[in-house]
């Protein structure tokens, strides 16, 4: 008698179409809003367990970025919680684009809440628009239709994973007034000068780091990795003459959220860096402050691997250098 290995699956989907799986675009429209976010919340897990290389690759960029700035006990729950954060921010994707409309509707109109929207007001006075700069943090699917039920002129440019979600997307966005600038119909920039030119919001992300229009002179740094500079904010900026101001969706707990709205007024200059820069900057310090919102862990950590093979202390650091060569899907 002998003991063979027990060999778990592979699955082959990313975990955002993982939890689009029509049966939970259905269930969404019945659970309550605490049922299911546990339910995704055990999907998540039952999906790391199979793709157990890409956990791997969220933790070790996690230790990576913070392993000398907390203590192992602390990181430790801090990486706990960033999986939460994850399974949150796709249980806020599915919340939006199934749950029964009404119930949504009220929920954002009574849940989300806007610190400096005087900011925002003030610049939708030039009529030129104004660059909304959000990024993969917190509850950043609840922004575009906050906006839109508190009666600013909004775009968005997005990307869908499923035709289900782009199709649910546009029905619900159309009845708020929201106007969704589909990334993945080609060059967009068009579509977001008219955006911006109508004088409407425009929101954008800055941490899409596969989609960066990269300066060729010219680099970037975030999370104290050196990344390129993308050029794309500051040539809307420069084009439209509309102001910038960032966008974080923070959690609050108890289903209470609120958007950090923060302008950020200068453009290039030998005493300014870019727009993007800027933006980044403001999101860094948000993620080092409340790393398990920021869920872009993963792909973040494919771009910086280079950086893992770096001869490190291994003893002194714990970082992730003898340990890569992970493969991973590029699906987010």
């Amino acid at each position: 008698m002998f003991l063979t290995r027990f060999r778990l699956p592979k699955i082959s989907l990313s975990l955002s179409k993982f939890l689009q799986m029509k049966l939970n675009s259905f269930l969404f429209r019945f659970l309550p809003f605490s049922v299911s976010r546990c339910y995704v919340a055990v999907l998540g897990r039952l999906y790391y367990l199979l793709c157990w290389a890409e956990k791997t690759l969220i933790r070790k960029t996690i230790k990576h970025v913070f392993g000398r700035k907390i203590p192992a006990p602390i990181l430790n729950q801090k990486i706990k919680a960033a999986f939460k954060g994850i399974f949150d921010h796709y249980h806020e994707k599915l919340f939006v684009g199934y749950s029964n409309f009404p119930r949504l509707l009220k929920f954002l109109r009574s849940q989300v809440s806007f610190a400096g929207a005087e900011n925002l007001q003030a610049a939708l006075q030039d009529g030129k628009g104004v660059i909304l700069v959000t990024g993969h943090f917190g509850a950043v699917e609840f922004l575009p239709g906050a906006l839109a039920l508190n009666g600013y002129p909004t775009s968005m440019i997005c990307r869908f994973q499923t035709t289900r979600l782009r199709e649910s997307m546009g029905q619900r966005a159309e009845a708020v007034g929201l106007h969704l600038i589909d990334a993945d119909e080609g060059n967009i920039i068009p579509s977001a000068m008219k955006a911006l030119k109508a004088g409407r919001i425009l929101i954008t992300e800055c941490d899409e780091f596969d989609e960066w229009r990269p300066d060729p002179h010219r680099d970037s740094y975030f999370l104290n990795c050196r990344l390129p500079s993308d050029r794309t904010l500051e040539l809307l900026r420069k084009r439209s003459g509309a102001q910038v101001i960032t966008a974080l969706m923070q959690r609050q707990g108890k289903k209470r959220y609120t958007c950090n709205l923060t302008p950020v007024g200068n453009g290039a200059s030998p005493m300014y860096p870019p727009i993007h820069e800027q933006c980044l900057s403001v999101l860094e310090r948000t993620v080092e402050d409340f790393p398990e919102q920021w869920y872009q862990w993963k792909k973040f950590g494919k771009i910086i691997k280079s950086l893992f093979e770096v001869e490190y202390d291994r003893q002194e650091t714990g970082y992730l250098a003898p340990e890569i060569g992970l493969s991973l899907p590029d699906q987010a």
